[in-house]
């Protein structure tokens, strides 16, 4: 599905750019970092999981508050991202998709649990992501 599709639905909408709620969107993505990583060294694999994607995904919402768009959809701002935002690296977009799977099933499934390796790949994943888009939005 096209963003103009996901704009036409209200998975995605046109707001004033806002630096300001992107910078607040990082320091979300630094504390959900830091809740990731207590959580990993407690053992709650899942809850390391998915505050290691909420700090990818917080990161990337920062891009589209720069642009001037809000999100109503996690695939939304993964589909934006690669649209619009090629220069971010698809490595990094198909990452940032595979976790917003990854952290749909740990959330919502019934049978899904994370272990260690899962969670420390996550959190490597959700450090790389953060440091990158900081460096792409030049926020470093």
């Amino acid at each position: 599905m096209g963003i103009d599709n996901l704009f036409a639905d209200g998975s995605l909408k046109r707001i004033q750019k806002s630096p300001e709620r992107a910078e607040k969107s990082l320091e979300a993505a630094a504390k959900y970092l830091k809740d990731a990583r207590l959580s990993l060294g407690a053992g709650a694999f899942s809850v390391s999981v998915l505050g290691s994607y909420s700090a990818a995904f917080h990161a990337a919402r920062a891009i589209l508050f720069i642009d001037g768009v809000a999100e109503r959809s996690h695939y939304a701002v993964c589909e934006y991202l690669r649209e619009k935002h090629g220069a971010l690296g698809s490595a990094e977009v198909n990452g940032l998709d595979m976790y917003r799977s990854l952290r749909h099933n740990v959330a919502y499934g019934l049978e899904s649990e994370s272990d260690e390796k899962e969670a420390k790949a996550a959190l490597d994943f959700a450090v790389k992501f953060t440091a990158n888009a900081r460096k792409y939005l030049k926020m470093e």
